[in-house]
């Protein structure tokens, strides 16, 4: 008998889930790239709203009545959005899209199509571009100490150090082939619902940052591959705040490293 996992699968119907806080700016374009996507495949996507005040929610509510709206009464940060999203969502495939990407083509269809039939492919992403069409280094090496020092401080701009920058941030590969990787960004990645329950959803102890280093790591050890998929191509309005030294952000993203590696290890 066959299961109902399996019937959805076969009739390639995914999910996709866009958390939004403030997003409206990109919001729109990002849904109008989804929804005219001419493919095989039945797509549900639902928009959790971190209670944005730029009409966010509005936006979706007016415009895209076919679009799922989840409005969040505070906001729950990148991971419990997510992972209400996971909840909500009704497919076996789930991709998670950030609000400032644009997607084109086949893209969706593709990368479905790559995890169903990868059998070890636990999690796949694409090959992303910034909006000059320039491409946006999206892979990374797992994290250790030595990397967040040199991401976070002055030591990232001595030449000694310039050799384990481009090793964690993968710049010297070209990007043009399938490829096995430690993580990528959150902005577009593509996962199935059984896998994401056998090794948890996002972790909500993360107040920024990290959430899908932690994830790949825990897709990883459970047997899985993490691919990147440079077949398919999408436009990411990346804006790296936490690069500022002296930002909020970037203190998130140092209290997220040190959770991090108390979950995982300390690693020089």
């Amino acid at each position: 008998m066959f299961t109902e996992d399996y019937l959805k699968d076969n009739k390639m119907s995914l999910t996709i889930i866009v958390v939004s806080y403030n997003s409206s700016k990109y919001l729109k374009n990002c849904l109008e790239s989804v929804i005219s996507l001419k493919d095989n495949i039945e797509k549900e996507i639902i928009v959790v709203d971190n209670a944005s005040s730029d009409g966010s929610a509005e936006l979706v509510r007016t415009f895209y009545p076919s679009v799922k709206l989840i409005e969040n009464k505070k906001n729950h940060g990148f991971a419990k959005a997510n992972n209400i999203g996971i909840m909500a969502a009704k497919n076996n495939f789930i991709m998670f899209l950030n609000p400032d990407i644009i997607v084109h083509g086949n893209t969706i269809s593709k990368m479905t199509d790559f995890l169903k039939n990868t059998a070890d492919a636990g999690i796949v992403g694409p090959k992303l571009l910034n909006p000059d069409g320039s491409l946006q280094l999206s892979c990374r090496t797992f994290y250790t100490l030595r990397t967040v020092l040199l991401r976070r401080t002055f030591l990232g701009r001595i030449h000694l150090f310039n050799e384990s920058l481009r090793q964690h941030l993968m710049s010297d590969w070209d990007h043009n082939s399938i490829r096995e990787v430690n993580w990528m960004l959150a902005a577009c990645l593509l996962s199935r619902r059984e896998i994401l329950k056998k090794v948890g959803y996002f972790d909500e102890r993360y107040r920024l940052y990290f959430e899908d280093v932690d994830l790949c790591r825990r897709i990883k050890d459970a047997g899985y591959k993490v691919y990147y998929y440079p077949e398919v191509t999408v436009v990411h309005h990346h804006q790296r705040e936490s690069a500022k030294i002296f930002s909020k952000k970037a203190v998130w993203h140092i209290q997220s490293a040190i959770r991090f590696f108390n979950k995982f290890g300390w690693k020089f």
